[in-house]
Parts: structure tokens; C-alpha cells; sequence
């Protein structure tokens, strides 16, 4: 039997992490919560992210997070701060016992303190202001804070706790929230906390795509119509050269399609994934509609719904104009090889008339050598029937004349044999 110990994967203690990475925190009330979300550079390495809130800790003689944390919460000035990283922002939630200007207090002090918590001086995308009080004892909370005309509240757990928001900011731009318990535990209180922060810090990032579609809507409707307007003509009798030029457009337009989609692709996923976080955190709230109000499930349903299918048909445009081009690049293809095609059929046709012609004159010189070379010949022969002089039965005249066609005859057949052992 072998001695040696198992090995451990080196991904399987952050795979364990991961299941616990951002655990619900109880909550007493009552309590004041400022949650803010700051957008990261993806490039980043995110150690550096890790690095900066670790060395924070050990200024403030605060215990630092552990190796590759995602979450880490500290007790710092009589309130909580949580940081949290996520793929493609970092959220540091602030709270305290709510009284009066305690939310002033953590403001002030988020500040002052999150540039030297963050690295790479990441960007405010989301902020949010919570209010968790006792139904029966509200203290310092006051609901005139809200607006009236976009108020949303909402009863939770058969009235264990109100819900409410008018997704308006207050002076510090932060959006207001506030939940007033009445029976819920601490725990419970906790989780009720942590889904309205992420649905707001989601429904911000989730806006972002819609951000994206306004850039991209003038260039993407430009390139449909180009592509009506090439499908239109594309039937249309064009040279060779006319059909390459519009084979040369279309591979221009499908560069800038291709660029289009490689720019917006991650934002489109990205704002798929936040919508369903959002669905998913409202549907567990499971929220019971109050007389006169509005539930926040309904306002984003009205407000949020719309602009992520604009989304995701913006998405499907470029995907269906991505397959229309295809399919015009393909016939034009299609028309280029036919006239490619016609136009040799043409050429063969021409080197096969230039070659009957060349054949017609290389016969023709072939006659008139053998005649010329037959001439000599013949003259040669002339010349040495003089030389026998008058000792000859036939005249030399006569002698001549029968040469000429024995000689005419010998130097086709000469011409022909040449002509068979080159062929």
C-alpha cells in the first residue's frame, strides 16, 4: 500500500470559500445603512483590489481579510463596514445604530476612507440609503423624506415588515430605502437588508447595457439599411468589377457588425445576468401590495422591464443582421463565381479562335515553305542536269519538269515525319 497522502486540487479551499463568500449578516434594528458600489477596470488584477483593503486594515489596527477573500467585515468608529468584491465592482456597505445625522456620519466617513480602500480610483455607479426601524418606534425616521409620487410600498411576510423606496436621491445621492419591522428577527431582518441593497446596486449596473444600446442604436439601424439597400440591388446586371466593389463594401460593414458585437457582447450578458439577480432577489421577497401604493416589482416592472428587452432586442438585431449578412456575402459570392465563370467561358472561347487562326496561318506557311524549299531543290536539280551536257536521252527541260513533283512530294513527306516525331 502507498504511503502517500491525497492531494488536494489547488482551486478546492477557494471552491469551499465561494459557497460562503458573502454570507447575511443579522441586523437589529434600529440601524442605518449605506451601501456604495464602485465599478473596477477589468483589466486590473484583482490582488491588487485585496491588497488595498489589507493594508487599510493594518493602518486602522483592524484584522485583515484572509487570503483571496471576497468578503470581509470589520467594526470601525462605532459602525460596520463590509467589502465585498464581485467580478466587475466592489461594494463597501457602512452601518450604524440610526439616530439622528447618522447618516450625515456615514457618508462622511465613507469619503473620507474609500480612496484609501480602493485601488485604481474605481468610479460610483450605485449608492444606496437604508433605514431599518420598528414599525412601533420609529425614532428619528421620517417618511415625508419620500416622494409621494413615485413611492413604492409594499408588506412583507404577511406584515412583518413595510417596504418602501421612491428610487429619488437624497442630498448625499444616495436612493432612499427604508423597511419598517415590526416581527421580524434579526436574522431575518438581515436578509431583507441585503436583497433591497442588491436590487439596487443591480438595477444600476443592469442599466449600464441600456446605456451601451443608445451608443450603438444609430450605428447598427445604419448598417440594416445598408443591407436593404445591397439587398435590393443585389439582382441587379453588374460587371465583375461593380459586384467586387459591393463584395468589398459588404466585408467593411461586416467589420464594423463584428466590432459592434465584440464591444457590446459582455455589456448584453452582463445586463442579462443583473435582470435575473434582480428578478430573483424580488421574487423571494414575495411582496404583499398595500392600498394606494405601489410595489417595487411593479415600478421596475414599468421602469426597468422595458429598458432590458430594448436590450436584448437590440441584441437580437445584431445577431439577425449578422445572419443577413452572411447570407447577401454568400450570393454575392455566388454572382462573383458565375461571372468569374462566364467571363473564362468568353476567354476559352477566344484563345480557341486565336488558336484556328494561328493553326489556318501555320498551315498556310507550311504550303508556302514546301513550295519555297521545293523551288530550290528543284533549282539544284536544274543545275546538275546542265552539268551531264548533251549525253542525256531527255532533254534537260523535260528532266527538269519530272523532278518537280518527285522533289514537291519528298519534301512533304520530310515536313510531315518532323511534324509527327515533335507531336
Amino acid at each position: 500500500m502507498s504511503d502517500q497522502p491525497i492531494q488536494e486540487h489547488p482551486l478546492r479551499a477557494r471552491i469551499l470559500e465561494e459557497m460562503h463568500a458573502r454570507p447575511y449578516a443579522p441586523i437589529d434594528p434600529p440601524r442605518c445603512v449605506l451601501r456604495q458600489a464602485f465599478m473596477c477596470d477589468q483589466a486590473s488584477d484583482p490582488g491588487s483590489a485585496h491588497e488595498k483593503f489589507f493594508n487599510w486594515c493594518l493602518q486602522q489596527n483592524i484584522k485583515p481579510p484572509s487570503e483571496n477573500a471576497r468578503h470581509h467585515s470589520v467594526t470601525f468608529e462605532n459602525m460596520r463596514l463590509t467589502w465585498e468584491r464581485h467580478t466587475e465592482f466592489i461594494s463597501l456597505t457602512w452601518d450604524c445604530e440610526q439616530k439622528r445625522g447618522a447618516h450625515t456620519r456615514l457618508w462622511t466617513t465613507a469619503n473620507l476612507h474609500t480612496k484609501n480602500i480602493l485601488a485604481n480610483s474605481p468610479l460610483l455607479i450605485s449608492a444606496t440609503k437604508l433605514d431599518l426601524v420598528m414599525k412601533k418606534k420609529p425614532g428619528h425616521f421620517d417618511m415625508c423624506e419620500f416622494d409621494s409620487k413615485s413611492l413604492c410600498m409594499s408588506s412583507i411576510e404577511n406584515g412583518k415588515a413595510i417596504i418602501m423606496t421612491d428610487f429619488q436621491q437624497d442630498l448625499y445621492g444616495s436612493t432612499k430605502y427604508a423597511i419598517q419591522n415590526d416581527t421580524l428577527d434579526s436574522a431575518a431582518c438581515g436578509v431583507l437588508v441585503r436583497r433591497l441593497l442588491e436590487i439596487e446596486t443591480y438595477r444600476s449596473i443592469a442599466l449600464l447595457g441600456f446605456e451601451t444600446v443608445k451608443t450603438i442604436m444609430p450605428k447598427i439601424s445604419k448598417i440594416e439599411q445598408q443591407l436593404v439597400d445591397l439587398t435590393e440591388h443585389i439582382g441587379d446586371k453588374t460587371d465583375l468589377a461593380t459586384t467586387r466593389a459591393t463584395l468589398e463594401k459588404i466585408t467593411d460593414i461586416a467589420g464594423e457588425l463584428a466590432s459592434l458585437s465584440a464591444s457590446s457582447q459582455y455589456r448584453f450578458s452582463a445586463t442579462r445576468a443583473y435582470y435575473e439577480l434582480i428578478n430573483g432577489r424580488i421574487e423571494r421577497i414575495n411582496e404583499a401590495p398595500m392600498e394606494g401604493y405601489s410595489k417595487i416589482e411593479e415600478f421596475l416592472g414599468k421602469r426597468l422591464a422595458p429598458a432590458m428587452r430594448t436590450c436584448v432586442n437590440v441584441e437580437n438585431r445584431i445577431s439577425t443582421a449578422g445572419i443577413k449578412l452572411s447570407g447577401v456575402s454568400n450570393l454575392l459570392r455566388t454572382k462573383v463565381d458565375i461571372q468569374m465563370q462566364s467571363q473564362n467561358h468568353l476567354l476559352l472561347d477566344t484563345m480557341n479562335t486565336r488558336a484556328l487562326l494561328q493553326y489556318r496561318l501555320q498551315k498556310t506557311v507550311e504550303g508556302l515553305s514546301i513550295a519555297a524549299v521545293s523551288y530550290y531543290i528543284v533549282g539544284l536539280i536544274a543545275y546538275m542536269i546542265k552539268g551531264f551536257g548533251s549525253n542525256i536521252p531527255i532533254s534537260k527541260v523535260q528532266l527538269t519538269a519530272i523532278s518537280v513533283p518527285v522533289t514537291v512530294l519528298l519534301v512533304w513527306w520530310v515536313i510531315r515525319r518532323i511534324h509527327k516525331k515533335h507531336q
